[in-house]
């Protein structure tokens, strides 16, 4: 499955296949900084919605990759938790599942 490799100060990504010799290096081809490795199901923002990649920053710098954060429900099935559009709930949302951060 692929993965999506994103600069959040050029605000730009690429679809990549799973490379385990370079995900953690991949450089920018705009800026040169190391992109970041995120799973396929992340949808970036539009490159001028600023608003939205400052969420997608806030939510990385504090150890949410956008994996799959769940919430238990009552029947012991997991449900998955969608991650926040704005940074109100951006914060909320750290709090609340801090215990799943990736830190």
């Amino acid at each position: 499955m692929g993965h999506k490799k994103v600069c959040l100060d050029c605000k730009i990504s690429f679809n990549r296949e799973f490379d385990s010799g370079s995900e953690l290096t991949y450089p920018c081809p705009e800026c040169g900084k190391s992109m970041t490795l995120l799973p396929h199901r992340f949808r970036p923002p539009k490159k001028t919605d600023e608003n939205k990649w400052e969420v997608v920053k806030f939510l990385i710098d504090n150890g949410f990759y956008y994996q799959h954060i769940s919430e238990p429900t009552i029947i012991d099935n997991t449900k998955y938790v969608e991650y926040p559009d704005n940074l109100r709930e951006a914060k909320e949302f750290v709090i609340k599942y801090k215990n799943q951060a990736r830190k």
